[in-house]
């Protein structure tokens, strides 16, 4: 190998292994950017060129490859001239004449000088514009090789005749051609494998070059796709990190929350309880000291009457609480709504003649509304919801209640015509202690329970105006499957 050089983009060269040559010698400072290898190296491809040294006028072989930058553009062009004297050398030894060709017939090797840059055919006015252009001759005349084939084995070369053996080397269109004395043609195949070695052997090492090159780019992109996967598991660790420790702040502010509701609705409750209980507690004491004064009295079988009605209503109060103290835990069954329904409305049959309502109920006998849970409970949300419609219009009025399937869930609606929300927010209604009765009419827990035991339930309960001007609770339960 003559020398190792790096040019730039523009073609000048900025590093040479001859820099300490004279400076007519040297490649340092030299632009080289008219070579075809150098353009191929700049396009990003390894170049390949067989040429006349433009600096030393020497012959010989050019390799080139692209030096690439971390984001892959091309940065500059490395370059190798192979010494073309290193093959004249073998040729010196051979008894017979031989020489090189390139793709256009041009003669670049050969152990006889004089046919050194001399054509096989006549080149075109094209050929010859082209070679001046990339000076790979340094101008020399290129006149044509005059020899003549006698046949496809023998052929005629300064009025002597030899026996003509071609063999292509490479993909770059040279022909290897040999000239023997046909007495010595056993000696060719030896030379021909010595020659052809030598070529092949100058091919492979530009190859191993390459592919150097190419297996050291490869391990740094990977090396720089390790860090880049090092860099990405550390942020995601600390993403991990950072979201599980926002996770316990979460749940420790739920917590407090949850406590902050419990002691507001043990608030709500206690008030509750004095509230409630205190009127008939008063009541129940006053009948006693009646009772007391007069034991015997006429008007001893209405204090018993009245002191079992306060009673009863303590012991209602007190059963609505309960319900929040200690939760049923029986075990759900499939529970047919149509049945919850009827049920229901027989047990509010009372207050139903009583406000003087019209109620309207007609289920489809042949469908059964099968849902998983307690009937008994869900009874309980239906008696709430009728006795609230019917303290609604209450004096005369009407109310719907319907059944019916929708998705995958049972949608059960009680309506009225009665007055509405008004001014008041339908979702405060759902909370404990919320009531728009009189204190002596109920302690705002009915729809409170209602949504506890449809929650339950895996359902949801809401209220919303009616398509008949008055209000509307719809209940919804998943069905059975």
């Amino acid at each position: 190998m003559e020398s190792i050089y790096l040019m730039d983009p523009t073609g000048v060269t900025r590093a040479a292994s001859n820099y300490q040559h004279s400076r007519n010698l040297s490649f340092m400072g030299k632009n080289y950017g008219f070579r075809p290898y150098f353009k191929a190296a700049l396009a990003g491809d390894d170049g390949s060129y067989f040429a006349v040294g433009a600096t030393t006028g020497l012959p010989g072989h050019f390799i080139s490859s692209p030096v690439l930058s971390k984001k892959g553009t091309v940065i500059g062009v490395l370059a190798a001239k192979i010494d073309a004297a290193a093959l004249s050398v073998i040729w010196q030894s051979s008894e017979d004449l031989g020489f090189i060709t390139n793709g256009s017939g041009v003669i670049i090797l050969s152990n006889n000088t004089p046919w050194l840059y001399q054509t096989m055919e006549p080149l075109t006015a094209a050929q010859l514009k082209l070679i001046r252009a990339q000076k790979q001759f340094a101008g020399k005349a290129l006149p044509h090789f005059e020899w003549q084939a006698v046949d496809t084995s023998n052929v005629t070369v300064e009025g002597k005749e030899y026996l003509y053996t071609p063999h292509d080397i490479g993909s770059a269109g040279w022909v290897l051609r040999l000239l023997s004395d046909p007495a010595r043609a056993k000696k060719n195949a030896a030379f021909v494998a010595l020659v052809v070695s030598a070529l092949v052997l100058l091919l492979l090492s530009w190859g191993l070059a390459v592919r150097s090159r190419t297996i050291k780019q490869s391990l740094l992109k990977s090396e720089q796709n390790r860090r880049q996967l090092v860099q990405v598991n550390d942020n995601l660790e600390a993403e991990i990190n950072e979201r599980h420790r926002t996770e316990k702040r979460l749940s420790l502010a739920q917590k407090k929350l949850l406590q902050a509701s419990r002691m507001a609705a043990l608030g709500q409750l206690s008030a509750a309880v004095i509230h409630e209980l205190g009127q008939p507690l008063a009541a129940f004491k006053n009948y006693l000291a009646a009772a007391e004064i007069d034991p015997d009295g006429e008007d001893m079988g209405q204090l018993l009457r009245n002191l079992d009605a306060v009673a009863m209503r303590m012991q209602s109060t007190t059963s609505q609480l309960r319900f929040f103290s200690r939760p049923d835990e029986t075990k759900f069954v499939p529970v047919d709504l149509n049945l919850v329904v009827n049920n229901a409305i027989k047990l509010s049959q009372a207050q139903c003649r009583d406000a003087m309502v019209d109620l309207h109920w007609n289920p489809d006998s042949q469908v059964v509304a099968h849902v998983m849970g307690q009937s008994l409970r869900l009874e309980q949300v239906v008696v709430n919801l009728l006795i609230n419609a019917f303290a609604a219009v209450s004096g005369g009025g009407q109310v719907w209640v319907s059944l019916g399937l929708e998705q995958n869930s049972w949608l059960l609606k009680v309506a009225d015509d009665g007055p509405g929300f008004g001014d008041q927010d339908p979702e405060e209604l759902f909370e404990a202690f919320y009531t728009t009765k009189a204190s002596a009419n109920g302690l705002g827990l009915g729809l409170a329970i209602s949504a506890a035991i449809v929650n339950e339930h895996q359902g949801q309960i809401w209220a919303q105006k009616s398509i008949h001007g008055g209000a509307e609770f719809v209940v919804t339960i998943p069905r059975a499957t």
